[in-house]
């Protein structure tokens, strides 16, 4: 397989993402199956998922994102977790205190680990969740839908409440 992949990169770039959430996934096991697919000259960029009890830390976001970098795997997106039934009120970061713990995180971050987006995967398309001044949330909407190109790279802002976890409970400005 890896020789497969190694051969059509030659011709088409390819971009394998994979799911580590967690530091303690990056085992021996997966380091060597993440140099063998560097090796094959593809690159390789992370999407982990921001859960509540698992990487809602500081410590846990810096844990990984380093991790990530010291096995040549790209931190790329930390998706807000989705308000999915029976998973919103286990799993979900309040959007505020993500933003907190995401923008220290990459405070303490050095260049490549810091490089990720934390992402709101959301129906209007990808929302990147930029910062907060005081209760505001501040958004790049960063792809659209087909159908709505202009919609695409826009500044979006929005209330949050100290328990709103996702697009549709901000109070958009």
């Amino acid at each position: 397989m890896i020789e497969v992949l190694h051969d059509f990169n030659q011709h088409k770039t390819l971009y394998v993402p994979t799911h580590f959430n967690h530091v303690n996934e990056i085992t021996d096991l997966s380091k060597e199956a993440v140099m063998r697919i560097r090796n094959a000259g593809i690159t390789v960029n992370n999407q982990a998922v921001f859960l509540k009890g698992v990487n809602d830390t500081v410590q846990d976001l810096e844990d990984l994102m380093n991790g990530l970098v010291r096995i040549g795997v790209n931190p790329y997106y930390l998706y807000q977790c989705m308000p999915v039934s029976r998973v919103r009120h286990h799993f979900q970061v309040p959007l505020k205190r993500g933003v907190d713990i995401v923008s220290e995180a990459k405070r303490r971050l050095d260049g490549y680990a810091k490089r990720f987006k934390f992402i709101m995967g959301h129906d209007i398309g990808k929302i990147e969740i930029c910062g907060r001044k005081d209760d505001i949330l501040v958004m790049n909407q960063i792809h659209a839908r087909p159908e709505h190109p202009e919609e695409a790279s826009r500044i979006l802002m929005g209330n949050m409440t100290e328990n709103a976890g996702w697009f549709e409970d901000l109070n958009l400005m």
